[in-house]
């Protein structure tokens, strides 16, 4: 089936130079993203992490109603497709998609590069959320060097049967 498209090179005779029409574009924005299924339990701050297809299912390994110690979890998302490290970027926003179930909450969300906290952030939500950082404050959370990229989320689980059903976590970053 045909649709009027023709390619930039064709075999067997007409050819077309590719840099005839070639055009370059910046790239302002990018986002960066790491499913649920990413989730990795804290080796001191355990948490049980059940995948399934689109989701984590997150909650407590051993809770007990009379030790609040056991009522906490702590995951860690690395974000494996970092912004490009042509400049520096950023950030933006971060986002993360998410429900809590029987009152559990995501308490803390913490963004590393490598193994410097750049962001720290209460949240105390059941629910996706989104925080968006202001021109200075995205200068001051900058990604400029190739490092590794992780999400921290501190996680709260109030209830026995309590859990969180984590979908994705996302970085909008600007460049430079």
């Amino acid at each position: 089936m045909s649709h009027g498209l023709k390619p930039s090179v064709q075999h067997g005779g007409g050819v077309v130079p590719p840099t005839t029409t070639a055009q370059a574009y910046l790239i302002e924005y990018q986002t960066v993203t790491s499913h649920g299924n990413e989730a990795v339990s804290d080796g001191t701050i355990k948490t049980n992490i059940n995948h399934s297809t689109g989701v984590a299912i997150l909650s407590p390994p051993n809770w007990d109603t009379n030790d609040s110690s056991t009522q906490k979890g702590r995951v860690h998302v690395p974000i494996h497709n970092p912004p490009g490290i042509t400049k520096g970027w950023n950030l933006q926003d971060i986002s993360v998609n998410f429900e809590g179930e029987n009152d559990a909450s995501v308490s803390t969300i913490k963004l590393l590069y490598d193994g410097q906290v750049a962001v720290s952030i209460n949240t105390n939500t059941d629910s996706t959320f989104n925080i968006v950082f202001t021109q200075d404050e995205g200068e001051k959370y900058a990604y400029f060097r190739p490092t590794g990229i992780s999400l921290t989320l501190d996680l709260k689980f109030p209830e026995k049967d309590s859990d969180i059903k984590l979908y994705s976590v996302t970085l909008l970053y600007k460049a430079t």
